[in-house]
C-alpha cells in the first residue's frame, strides 16, 4: 500500500511516519485525501508507477535474452558443421537484437505514457501564439 507524506509529498510503501520529515503519512485512496494531499501528487503517483513498470519491462529484455539464444542455438546445433557456428552466432544476435528492441521500446513508452502525459505541447503552444500576435498586428 502506497502512502504520502503532505508536507514533503514523499512516497513510502506503508508505515505510519514519514522517514525524510517526520510528518505523518496519509492514504492517497481515503476519503479525504484530496483535501490531505497537494494537488499535484496523481501525476507524481503516475510517475513512480510508470516508471516502475517501464523497469519491469526492461527486466524482462534481459531475461528474454537467454531464452531466444538458447531455442536458436538448440537448433543450430543440429546443422551441419560450418553452418552450426553461424548457426550459433546468429542466435547470439538475435538474442541480442530482442534486448535492444525491448528495452529501446520499454524506454519509449515511459516517454509517452507517463512523462508526456499532461504536459503541453509546446510547438503548437508557440504556433498559436504566433498566429495571435501576428492576427493582432495586422488589424492595429
Amino acid at each position: 500500500m502506497i502512502k504520502i507524506c503532505p508536507a514533503c509529498s514523499s512516497t513510502w510503501a506503508g508505515g505510519v511516519h514519514c522517514e525524510d520529515c517526520g510528518g505523518l503519512l496519509r492514504d492517497p485512496f481515503a476519503v479525504d485525501a484530496a483535501q490531505a494531499l497537494p494537488r499535484g501528487i496523481w501525476g507524481y503517483i503516475r510517475l513512480q508507477y510508470g516508471a516502475r513498470r517501464g523497469m519491469l519491462v526492461r527486466v524482462m529484455a534481459f531475461l528474454m535474452v537467454p531464452v531466444v539464444f538458447g531455442l536458436g542455438a538448440r537448433e543450430a546445433v543440429l546443422w551441419p558443421s560450418p553452418w552450426n557456428a553461424l548457426g550459433i552466432a546468429g542466435a547470439a544476435l538475435a538474442g541480442f537484437l530482442t534486448w535492444a528492441t525491448v528495452y529501446w521500446l520499454a524506454g519509449r513508452a515511459v516517454k509517452i505514457w507517463v512523462l508526456r502525459k499532461g504536459q503541453l505541447n509546446k510547438r503548437r503552444l508557440a504556433r498559436a501564439m504566433l498566429k495571435r500576435v501576428i492576427k493582432s498586428s495586422r488589424t492595429s
